[in-house]
């Protein structure tokens, strides 16, 4: 198990290491020029180059690359070369939003995937199942943006009883305005991401339902549905560890439309402002720290499926021995 967490641990170091080259790299291809846009269009280019100079962009890539790979060792994000602002202290303030919004989207998707997933592998050669599984593939098809728009239609103009835009300026000191506004978009991605899992939980209850100990149950005298819960149920659970890992990233990416549809003040609708400026110590910066939540959460997932599959650990031990 020792060995194990160091490799993974190592793993993790070196992805992160490999993320960061890629990412600076991507945005040095990108057209445009951040001294430009700071200097403004009337300027001369001997303002131009002056502030290129002032901001280091005229070193060669390997020394820009170096002297942020340094910042991040010392955890410093560097500094926004449009605002002057730190990045850790911005990040910080927008990662309030968009961390709760992810969580309560997963949530709801969870609440909606479970329950309706295990239904339709119980029931999947009734109506009832067949029903509930080609309106999950219907909703997993349905594009992020339609489904904010429909959400916004239904409760905030029919009904006219949620917020559709906007995040309140007090933030988390007046909970109740900012849960409120966080509702649609949380609701818009979660459905679409219920709508997803609900096919792997389906998937993973039927494979747990043809199991010899769940049969083996059912055969002293447990009904179908009692042998699922007490004996198929943790397996269908230890199944859907990774697929959560998996469907983390898709919650980052819904929430960089989704910010921008409901004017939410999160890290995807920052992250998509920086990158009209060319802010590119601010984009830098922000994308290697989505980069490095979405592995670092595989990373716990991954130790997490260890540490409670006994089979893992048994073979971990054979291969030790």
């Amino acid at each position: 198990m020792t060995r194990f967490l160091v490799v993974r641990l190592l793993n993790l170091f070196i992805g992160l290491l490999v993320a960061s080259a890629m990412i600076f790299l991507t945005l040095r291809i990108l057209p445009g020029d951040v001294a430009q846009v700071i200097a403004g269009t009337q300027a001369t280019p001997e303002r131009v180059a002056a502030i290129r100079t002032s901001l280091g962009l005229d070193r060669p890539l390997l020394a820009q690359y170096g002297e942020w790979l340094a910042g991040l060792f010392r955890l410093d994000l560097g500094t926004s070369v449009v605002t002057g602002t730190p990045v850790a202290t911005e990040l910080t303030q927008k990662l309030q939003v968009t961390f709760p919004l992810a969580a309560l989207s997963l949530f709801i998707g969870g609440l909606i995937a479970f329950p309706l997933g295990i239904l339709a592998a119980l029931w999947h050669r009734r109506v009832v199942g067949r029903a509930i599984t080609v309106l999950s593939i219907t909703a997993a098809a349905v594009p992020v943006v339609w489904a904010g728009l429909m959400m916004i239609a239904i409760f905030s103009g029919w009904l006219d009883i949620l917020p559709s835009q906007g995040f309140p300026v007090a933030g988390w000191a007046d909970p109740g305005r900012a849960f409120r506004s966080l509702l649609l978009p949380a609701l818009t991605i979660g459905l679409i991401e219920g709508a997803v899992l609900l096919r792997f939980v389906r998937s993973a209850t039927l494979s747990a339902l043809g199991a010899d100990h769940v049969r083996t149950a059912a055969a002293r005298g447990l009904t179908r549905t009692r042998a699922l819960i007490t004996h198929g149920l943790p397996v269908v659970g230890l199944s859907l560890v990774s697929i959560l890992g998996l469907q983390i990233a898709a919650l980052v990416v819904g929430a960089v439309v989704v910010e921008q549809l409901f004017s939410l003040p999160g890290v995807g609708r920052m992250l998509v402002v920086d990158v009209g400026n060319r802010d590119l110590s601010k984009v830098q910066s922000e994308v290697l720290v989505i980069t490095a939540i979405i592995l670092i959460v595989g990373t716990v997932i991954d130790i997490t499926h260890r540490i409670i599959d006994p089979r893992q650990l048994d073979n971990e031990a054979v291969r030790d021995a």
